[in-house]
């Protein structure tokens, strides 16, 4: 492997941290030849733009929104393969169907509340299906999802902490109606515009490289966003009716927007995504910004490839003061920026194995209405640490959000997260981990939690 990537981790190592890794993969056609250990593709035309943001379209866990469709391998990438035939004949009919079960185990040996051992899992799935075929309308496709979530949270029965150590875990056992929309692509899909059940946070303030984290404030979005308005989420659990818009520029710039529903009820899960009421007690919308940098994601570009993102959401619904809860409060607002780079490849333009690193900041300008007005992480990952294990993902991440002054006796809550992803197939891994939360819940009255577990993701 190259050395930088050994320093790095020799580095890391050194210090009793490992180190990360993010999979700048493409999404590839079942007829194209699949890439090599090294990710160097057989075929140079198998790799494709927008490749960083979809590593692996066979998995609808923590897909997103643009690679929503996308083809993949599907004997190489799922457990039951072509199902004797079915998935080619659906996809014949424009259907693409993908589902994937995800589980994470983890216990507090020390610290927190108490000590304690919890289960979290979803089972996901999602159908796309290019309605072109059958109506003859160029670019238009329906999509739909749905989930089946269990077990417990350990932050909450044990810990106290707001960042949530695992990501998995979605309110309640039920199952879910999840994102449900119509898609429509214009000019060779420069323009994509959706109408629907939407999830915010599976377009926007999102980095391929956080599904790399099993932590609820790292993976996926900044953990600050969800906890200051809880209608901004991502699916699993809820959805909320919306309509988004997504347009390149340039190839290498992109700008979306979006305006959805402010349901709390919908954004949790709490109604099964069955209720299809556009007001359920709130009265007002989430609007969202967005300006995306996607550096060297273009069909041909050789250089490494990275993407900054900076955005912002208003809410105009009204919110509940801090200081006076008594007292309406108004309207809230976030602002965010974030980042992933490969700052070193080893292997050609299509090769996987490399160091990432990646930063991420998000602001909250109203202290009175806002649980955590400031939050920073950053982290760093590379593919192929270990020369045997090139496909294996090492990572490492902090993040802190500091609560608002006006929330007494709370300072600010920081998690620290190392783990290794061990693919053991392109459908089977299972990933060690290790949390350390310190002053969970922004107390100092609450010790700091080692974390221990590890997930299992399987992709069918």
């Amino acid at each position: 492997m190259g050395c930088l990537c050994l320093v790095t981790a020799l580095f890391f190592l050194a210090s009793d941290l490992p180190l990360g890794s993010t999979v700048p993969a493409s999404a590839q056609v079942a007829a194209t030849p699949s890439q090599d250990a090294t990710g160097s593709a057989a075929d140079p035309g198998a790799v494709t733009d927008r490749t960083l943001r979809c590593p692996r379209p066979a998995d609808p866990h923590g897909l997103h929104f643009s690679c929503v469709g996308k083809p993949f391998v599907a004997i190489e990438e799922t457990l039951t393969r072509d199902w004797a035939g079915y998935r080619t004949k659906l996809m014949g009919l424009g259907i693409t169907w993908i589902l994937s079960y995800t589980a994470q185990f983890m216990g507090n040996p020390s610290g927190g509340q108490n000590q304690g051992f919890t289960y979290a899992g979803t089972v996901e799935t999602l159908m796309a299906w290019d309605i072109q075929k059958l109506l003859g309308v160029s670019g238009l496709s329906f999509n739909i999802g749905g989930s089946y979530s269990s077990g417990q949270d350990l932050s909450d029965k044990y810990i106290g902490d707001v960042f949530e150590v695992q990501s998995a875990f979605t309110g309640r056992e039920k199952v879910n109606l999840q994102q449900m929309y119509l898609q429509q692509q214009f000019f060779d899909g420069a323009l994509t515009i959706a109408l629907g059940r939407l999830a915010p946070a599976n377009t926007f303030a999102t980095l391929p490289v956080l599904n790399n984290f099993i932590n609820g404030g790292i993976n996926a979005v900044p953990g600050s966003l969800g906890i200051n308005d809880a209608t901004f989420t991502p699916s699993p659990p809820g959805v909320e009716w919306g309509v988004q818009v997504m347009y390149d520029l340039v190839p290498a710039i992109q700008v979306a927007t979006g305006i959805f529903n402010t349901n709390p009820n919908a954004a949790s899960g709490k109604d099964s995504g069955a209720n299809f009421a556009l007001r359920q007690g709130n009265s007002g919308l989430l609007t969202i910004a967005q300006v995306s940098y996607l550096y060297n994601q273009a069909q041909g570009d050789s250089g490494l490839p990275g993407e900054y993102t900076i955005g912002g959401f208003y809410d105009s619904n009204d919110f509940t003061g801090l200081r006076l809860p008594a007292v309406n409060a108004g309207s809230n607002y976030n602002l965010y920026a974030m980042f992933q780079q490969m700052v070193y490849r080893d292997g050609g333009p299509a090769s996987r194995k490399g160091l990432t690193v990646w930063g991420e900041v998000a602001l909250s300008p109203k202290p009175r209405v806002s649980t955590m007005p400031y939050f920073f992480g950053g982290g760093l990952s590379c593919q192929g640490l270990i020369p045997s294990r090139l496909k294996d993902i090492a990572s490492i991440g902090a993040i802190y959000g500091s609560f608002s002054g006006y929330i007494p006796q709370r300072s600010g809550e920081t998690v620290i997260e190392s783990n290794y992803r061990i693919t053991i197939t392109p459908w089977l891994s299972v990933t060690p981990d290790l949390q350390y939360v310190i002053k969970p819940g922004g107390s100092s009255a609450v010790g700091n939690a080692v974390v221990l577990g590890a997930q299992l993701a399987i992709t069918f």
